[in-house]
């Protein structure tokens, strides 16, 4: 992982197989200030050496706070994370 130091979030993650082999890169860019102290890459580009030529682009435009429980965050939940989306 690379992170940027000044606004200390990520700017490139490689993800490797067990076997050490790259299976994923995922690059952080546009770097913005989305307001409630959240300062986060609007731009998530992922890449794959398994499809040369193909890119997955999320752009993120608003984030809305939200405050859970620690109970949401464990096994037992899991298949309930559709309901916690508005």
């Amino acid at each position: 992982m690379s992170v940027d130091k000044k606004t200390k979030t990520p700017t490139k993650i490689e993800c490797f197989s067990s076997t050490n082999m790259l299976i994923k890169t995922l690059y952080y860019k546009k770097i913005k200030n989305f307001g409630h102290g959240i300062v986060r890459p609007s731009v998530v580009e992922t890449n794959s050496p398994f499809h040369k030529g193909y890119k997955s682009i999320m752009i993120y435009g608003k984030i809305t706070p939200r405050k859970f429980s620690n109970e949401v965050f464990t096994l037992k939940n899991i298949d309930k994370v559709s309901q916690l989306r508005k």
